[in-house]
């Protein structure tokens, strides 16, 4: 649970244990031919543009594409236990990691990256960390076993001590998707909600609190799993050029910053 890895910030934090569901989404019919990419959920907004364009780009290729959306470690899961896919793009190293590990995948690519934020919406009378640290304010996290999760917890840990405290006093819920957890703000079931900061740059009626500096970006990383249909490296080497940089920071993401990585 969070909270018991918080626990020496906040002996008072209480969690509210809420049955979540697993959000998953698909684009086109499943074809066996098609190029199947299994993505975090966060770039929901954006992977379908980049297949438009690597499309108008490559004519003389003859593919076709599904997208599927989840949380990196569902995904993961799903992978491990032999669900098809052809590229496999986390949110973070951990869940790339964990494939290649499992002799599943290789060509481990950062493709792009993404800032921790906590959105508020526009209306709010919060400005601060410290705003709502004392205003009682209902705050959605992510698991910590999910790239979201991970970051909030580092986040924490670097912002005073006493306003981290007051904060996990409001953790209202902890959610398997970065796209759940921003749900609870647009559904009014939380006040503010640690998401990232493409997630308010695409989503009208947010804005969001800045976090200390210091606070690392995640790095989304690409994999290419084993069998991969022809066409998927081609695609792969796409996300890394000017124009598709240009979509992801169009979209709040940040440039890639690293390339191939090392096994």
């Amino acid at each position: 649970m969070l909270l018991a890895r918080w626990g020496r910030l906040s002996r008072a934090a209480a969690l509210l244990a809420l049955a979540a569901v697993l959000l998953a989404t698909a684009s086109g019919c499943g074809d066996d031919d098609d190029i199947e990419i299994a993505a975090a959920s966060s770039m929901r907004h954006v992977l379908p543009r980049i297949v438009e364009e690597f499309l108008r780009a490559h004519p003389d290729l003859d593919v076709s594409f599904e997208l599927r959306f989840n949380g990196s470690q569902v995904l993961a899961t799903q992978i491990a236990e032999g669900a098809s896919a052809d590229l496999f793009i986390s949110a973070n190293a951990v869940q790339a990691e964990r494939l290649i590990d499992e002799g599943m995948g290789t060509l481990p690519t950062v493709v792009t990256a993404n800032r921790l934020v906590l959105a508020v919406r526009e209306e709010s009378r919060w400005y601060s960390l410290s705003d709502l640290a004392e205003g009682d304010a209902r705050i959605a996290v992510g698991s910590p076993s999910v790239p979201v999760g991970r970051l909030t917890v580092i986040a924490l840990s670097l912002i005073d001590r006493q306003v981290a405290r007051e904060l996990l006093a409001g953790v209202v819920t902890e959610d398997p998707s970065v796209r759940v957890v921003l749900s609870r703000l647009e559904l009014d079931e939380a006040d503010a909600a640690f998401v990232y900061h493409s997630d308010v740059a695409v989503t009208h009626g947010l804005r969001a609190l800045p976090l200390p500096p210091t606070v690392p970006p995640n790095e989304y990383v690409a994999v290419l799993i084993e069998g991969a249909k022809p066409g998927t490296e081609e695609f792969l080497a796409f996300l890394l050029t000017p124009e598709v940089q240009d979509l992801f920071r169009a979209a709040g993401f940040l440039r890639a910053v690293a390339g191939v990585r090392a096994q």
